[in-house]
């Protein structure tokens, strides 16, 4: 699978899944937080992709309180919505955040699904942060605290509210 999905960096690749369902199958409108490749192994599926993105609040309002996974209610305007069948060999890319819905045509279903991450800039900050203070935790400097080095720089620059290039480097030391 890697050689097939090399043009995403490793630290995207998040799972492999292979779905089998009979004919009828599949379980309902959902959102992936991440891209995903549907390819086709055997039988036949059909899809149905919503053309617009889902934001988590309204993924919530559309959640489908009957079951206790997160599968939405059915699209409100159907005319928002593509359908695409996928016979062996065909693959479907659905960016994140697209609601969509496979449902097996045949009784010999298999469909493989190919993950990468796609984290917000919230995921992305809040893991730095933790691989920061993991690398401080970790090093010898974990007890060194800022302080300023040339305390003209700091009353030149304090009513300005500026960052002064030597407190810069400071910082820059310090955590990493």
């Amino acid at each position: 699978m890697d050689a097939n999905f090399n043009f995403f960096p490793n630290w995207r690749r998040d799972d492999g899944q292979i779905s089998l369902a009979g004919e009828d199958g599949g379980i309902g409108f959902h959102v992936d937080s991440y891209d995903v490749f549907l390819v086709q192994v055997s039988g036949e599926r059909n899809w149905t992709v919503e053309l617009d993105f889902l934001s988590e609040n309204e993924e919530i309002d559309r959640l489908d309180s009957r079951h206790d996974v997160r599968i939405l209610r059915p699209p409100n305007s159907p005319k928002r919505t593509v359908s695409v069948t996928l016979k062996p060999g065909d693959m479907l890319y659905l960016p994140p955040r697209i609601p969509h819905c496979g449902t097996a045509i045949t009784p010999d279903c298999m469909t493989l699904s190919v993950g990468f991450r796609s984290p917000s800039a919230s995921e992305m900050l809040s893991s730095l942060a933790e691989e920061i203070g993991e690398r401080v935790r970790s090093g010898s400097s974990s007890d060194e605290r800022y302080s300023e080095s040339n305390p003209d720089d700091l009353l030149e620059n304090a009513s300005r509210g500026l960052l002064t290039r030597t407190s810069s480097e400071v910082c820059k030391r310090i955590l990493l």
